[in-house]
C-alpha cells in the first residue's frame, strides 16, 4: 500500500479544494462562535504576524 504519493491538480481543482477548506473553517467558526470569540487577540496577532511576513517578502523580492 503506498501512502506517499504524487499528486499533479489542475488549477480548478486546487480552486475546488480551497473552497472546500474555506467552507470548512467558516462552520467550524460558526458552530464554536462563543469559545472562538475569546480568542480573538489570537486571530489579530497571526493575522498581523502573516500580513508583516508577506509584505517583507514583497518588497523585498527573491
Amino acid at each position: 500500500m503506498k501512502i506517499f504519493r504524487n499528486w499533479t491538480f489542475k488549477w480548478w481543482e486546487i480552486g475546488l479544494l480551497k473552497l472546500c477548506l474555506i467552507s470548512f473553517g467558516l462552520i467550524l467558526g460558526l458552530y464554536f462562535y462563543n469559545y472562538l470569540l475569546g480568542l480573538m487577540w489570537l486571530w489579530w496577532v497571526l493575522f498581523v504576524v502573516t500580513t508583516i511576513y508577506f509584505l517583507i517578502r514583497f518588497f523585498r523580492g527573491k
